[in-house]
């Protein structure tokens, strides 16, 4: 198998590449390694067999253990089955020579057993998964009056209440608007979300390719809620939500998603990614509430094969784990 460096292709020849492919996910995009090299990871894109075997990009950054790296490859490689243990001996290698501890591999595809097997075969063990196990996905390609007949009642019925109560989507540029939403849902519940600079940055890399849209919601004037949608081949994906604690009664959120389903349709989306559900979705879960929220929609539950981690120098790694719970670091499910 032939391994060459992708760098000199420029981001259309790679998203073409690379959208071919089973496994093609928004995070091995060229424009996603561009938006991540802004805030502390250097990106690594590389062909296989000039493209006809698959593409990956891998993320490095700098660990915590002084002279060490830890590598990671969001939702990815995307590659023939074939080559799939030759693939991750050569990321292997990489990491190795590049002073990695740790390298951690996330797959875009159905827990099938391939991919962890090839893994496990390399030493590979289940670590902590970054980005979501489970998420939801809606075909969006149909009919709208049918699609939206399809929603359960419940979700029916707050769509026409958010419209009849005169809630407004419109499109957006208002990053500061959003951030200070993003910011009063993270204190509410208790998690970590990125801040202005990482959705400016987002808006500006994206923006010109039509491969992004930041909806707000208001009425009366007054800002309600808001979300950002990406789009990476032919599916829309919802990444990030944020909302106040104002008028929450009218339902902004479902008129927000209507909004974007309709409008990444007519981009040529033919799925809509809710980018997580939690993996067991008992009443008590703190985020049942969200689950019923977005499998009100209906679609299809997906589950991924979680990210797996090769430990290339054990003792800095125990370093780096003591480290991490020291500074009390959080891990970010978009960031890594």
């Amino acid at each position: 198998m032939k391994v060459a460096s992708a760098e000199s292709l420029g981001q259309a020849a790679w998203d073409g590449l690379l959208s071919g492919r089973p496994g093609g996910s928004l995070l091995q995009s060229w424009t996603w390694g561009e938006l991540q090299s802004r805030f502390g990871w250097a990106v690594e894109r590389l062909l296989f067999d000039e493209g006809a075997s698959g593409v990956s990009s891998i993320q490095r950054a700098r660990s915590l253990f002084p002279g060490g790296a830890r590598y990671y490859v969001p939702r990815g490689p995307a590659v023939q089955p074939a080559v799939r243990d030759q693939v991750v001996g050569e990321l292997v290698e990489r990491a190795r020579k590049g002073s990695g501890v740790v390298l951690q591999v996330e797959p875009d595809s159905a827990p099938d057993g391939g991919w962890q097997r090839s893994l496990e075969h390399q030493g590979f063990k289940p670590g902590m998964s970054i980005q979501p196990l489970v998420t939801q996905l809606l075909r969006i390609d149909g009919d709208p009056e049918q699609l939206r007949a399809a929603f359960k009642p419940k979700t029916r019925y707050n769509l026409s209440l958010a419209e009849r109560k005169g809630v407004t989507v419109s499109r957006s540029t208002d990053v500061q608007t959003f951030a200070r939403l993003s910011a009063e849902t993270a204190r509410r519940q208790g998690i970590a979300l990125p801040g202005l600079a990482y959705y400016q940055a987002a808006l500006d890399l994206f923006l010109p390719l039509e491969a992004v849209r930041l909806y707000l919601a208001h009425h009366e004037g007054t800002p309600l809620a808001g979300i950002i949608v990406f789009r990476f081949g032919e599916t829309a994906y919802y990444l990030f939500g944020a909302s106040g604690l104002e008028k929450r009664e009218l339902m902004p959120n479902y008129l927000l998603h209507w909004t974007a389903m309709l409008e990444f349709r007519s981009l040529g989306c033919t799925t809509y990614d809710w980018w997580g559900i939690p993996e067991e979705p008992k009443p008590d879960h703190p985020w049942f509430g969200l689950y019923r929220f977005k499998t009100g929609f209906g679609g299809d539950t997906v589950r991924y094969p979680g990210l797996h981690e090769r430990v290339l120098r054990d003792a800095a790694w125990r370093w780096e784990e003591r480290l991490r719970k020291l500074k009390g670091r959080v891990r970010s499910p978009i960031l890594g």
